[in-house]
């Protein structure tokens, strides 16, 4: 009964799309473009999307604009199957389920204020409910000022950015805030490892300057600090307490180069942080000090119907455990990881039926291992051997019967898991238990 509510649910949400395709989310209805002109398959944008972005969102129709209201809901409802799943609250998601498999519905509410602002200023500001967590709180959002001037005859764009994620202001889909996978399940068991600059958001709320110079060298940098109070407090707004509390100034820097061809475009870059992080739950201690350094890339072809996106990416982190390691916290006194990420996506648009999009991902995590951080002796979640490693693939089919619509179904496959592909929590459980099938549906209005 329950999948067959979830299948009538995801049937209205097309209907309902079906009826009113012309309902372009609100920055197709201010500048009057389609989403294909901003976005190859959403979220990764053209060099088009990117120079919106760039230029604070603020760019309008030519003719005179008809009213419109710059608001945007996104829904998300999921099903997931694994082995092992966390239990949620969202409706039809009961605590009293088996788990091995959840429904979502709905996964996430999304609602959008995005657009233009006031002159040179526009917002892209998100308020998210999270059906599993049953909360409501100020998601990834960003307000910018961009202008523009001429250096040596070429121009330069040049803007300021309020957020509260750092990756978040990037145009490229290669830093955590936009990288692939671009929707997960959110009771799928992941590993242990990951690094910081990924999970930072409404964590802390900041302020930076960019430039984009002829359309070929882009530089950033911004200037976070802890939302947990001061005035960075709006910026994690039913977030409190914050999970990670970082301490002082937290630097976040973006270099990248960039050249668009006719219908192709290469960037090459690097971005990175440095924070001092306290040990959670704990206040008023030395910090640790984490060290986050990325390379990436990204290649983009755009036919007439035919779409290629290749991604990659690799963070190193540095972990110095100044105040975690003599609180018995950890077992060394300092660690690290390197992640790596590489992707591709191929889709086809202007089919009669709509537009399809297939991906095929590579994931890999590599460190130090610490029986301190990660033999926490827990099943499906710990590590016996202490190791953070991990790897595996992600497979995945999207289907856009209109632009507002997304149709997915992802398959995660792990052939490490937690340090090992065999047994690795020491209960019995292999990497290959955390497979998990995915499947989910987005409507944009």
């Amino acid at each position: 009964m329950r999948k067959k509510i979830l299948l009538l649910a995801f049937g209205m949400l097309l209907s309902l799309s079906a009826t009113r395709s012309y309902a372009l989310p609100s920055f197709a209805r201010q500048t009057g473009m389609d989403c294909k002109d901003c976005h190859t398959f959403y979220p990764e944008l053209t060099p088009i999307g990117r120079d919106f972005k760039l230029r604070g969102y603020v760019k309008t129709r030519s003719d005179k604009p008809r009213y419109f209201i710059p608001v945007t809901m996104l829904a998300t409802a999921s099903y997931t199957v694994a082995d092992q799943t966390t239990t949620g609250v969202a409706p039809l998601d009961s605590s009293n389920d088996n788990g091995t498999d959840r429904t979502n519905l709905p996964q996430a509410l999304n609602f959008f204020y995005g657009g233009r602002v006031w002159d040179n200023f526009g917002a892209m500001i998100q308020a998210t409910y999270d059906g599993p967590g049953n909360s409501i709180a100020l998601d990834s959002s960003e307000v910018r000022y961009a202008n523009t001037l001429k250096v040596g005859g070429k121009e330069l764009i040049y803007g300021v950015t309020v957020n509260n994620n750092p990756t978040f202001e990037d145009v490229w889909n290669t830093s955590p805030a936009w990288g692939y996978p671009y929707y997960a399940s959110e009771v799928a068991n992941t590993p242990a490892a990951s690094p910081l600059i990924g999970g930072l958001g409404a964590q802390v709320g900041g302020i930076g300057a960019y430039g984009y110079f002829d359309d070929m060298i882009y530089a950033g940098a911004s200037v976070y600090r802890t939302t947990k109070n001061s005035i960075t407090m709006p910026f994690g707004a039913g977030s409190t307490p914050p999970s990670t509390t970082v301490k002082g100034a937290v630097p976040y820097w973006r270099f990248a180069l960039n050249h668009d061809w006719t219908n192709q475009s290469l960037e090459i870059g690097t971005f990175g942080l440095y924070a001092d992080v306290e040990p959670s739950g704990l206040d008023h201690v030395s910090p640790d000090h984490i060290t986050d350094v990325a390379a990436d890339a990204q290649y983009q072809f755009m036919g007439q119907h035919n779409y290629f996106s290749g991604r990659f990416t690799y963070i190193h982190e540095g972990q110095d455990w100044a105040a975690s390691a003599p609180l018995g916290l950890t077992g060394n006194t300092s660690d690290h990881t390197d992640n790596i990420k590489l992707n591709g996506t191929y889709g086809y648009k202007g089919l009669p039926f709509g537009d399809v999009s297939g991906t095929l991902g590579w994931f890999y995590t590599s460190g130090s291992s610490d029986n301190g951080i990660y033999n926490t002796g827990a099943q499906y979640t710990g590590s016996a051997s202490g190791s953070p490693n991990s790897n595996g693939f992600i497979i995945e089919a999207d289907y856009f019967p209109v632009e507002t619509v997304r149709l997915g179904a992802q398959y995660t496959i792990y052939n490490k898991f937690n340090g090992a592909s065999d047994n690795y929590d020491g209960f019995g459980t292999d990497a290959s238990h955390n497979n998990t099938l995915y499947l989910y549906a987005q409507v944009a209005l």
